[in-house]
């Protein structure tokens, strides 16, 4: 309560049926900013963590048109086309969901933290884990199915062959997105 953190379980009324689509749906989601987005028409926009220019260009270009025909846009707060993602949804006015890796209390990366806050403002931070938790190279990959399964569809802008956001692509083709 302290720290504006709200756990939202899979039998609240207020946890996404979306996420239910999912093999393994999270139990618990700790969520930061406006909870409401969770039951909102979503769009995910994912891909490499260095964007060629043609990239970013896609991503703001995606990203604008989405957010202001009034879709959420779900990331995954990472450098490149997360981050880019997140900052292009904010600026034209737009909401954003970030699912991060970790607990709040450790950001990753770190020099998103100003990133991350200016989401709690006018969107929604959302993790499986604690607020003490620290993100491990394991959560990622894990994390990558509540983005797709929060998302109505997923845009892959660009990605490497062994980029998380191809766990992304498989979690939303399980979940017929």
């Amino acid at each position: 309560d302290k720290e504006s953190v709200t756990c939202v379980t899979i039998f609240s009324e207020a946890y996404p049926s979306k996420l239910k689509d999912l093999e393994l749906p999270p139990y618990s989601l700790f969520c930061k900013g406006d909870i409401s987005l969770l039951k909102s028409k979503c769009f995910g926009i994912v891909g490499t963590r260095v964007p060629t220019a043609y990239g970013r260009t896609v991503t703001q270009n995606f990203a604008k048109g989405l957010a202001e025909n009034g879709l959420t846009i779900v990331s995954g707060l990472a450098m490149g086309v997360d981050k880019i993602a997140h900052e292009t949804t904010l600026d034209c006015g737009g909401k954003t969901i970030a699912v991060l890796g970790g607990g709040f209390n450790h950001i990753y990366p770190a020099m998103n933290e100003n990133l991350a806050k200016r989401i709690v403002e006018k969107g929604l931070l959302v993790s499986e884990y604690r607020p003490s938790v620290r993100p491990t190279a394991y959560n990622f990959p894990v994390r990558n199915r509540i983005i797709a399964g929060l998302s109505d569809g997923i845009l892959i802008t660009e990605a490497g062959e062994k980029s998380g956001a191809l766990h992304t692509n498989e979690y939303s083709l399980e979940c017929g997105r």
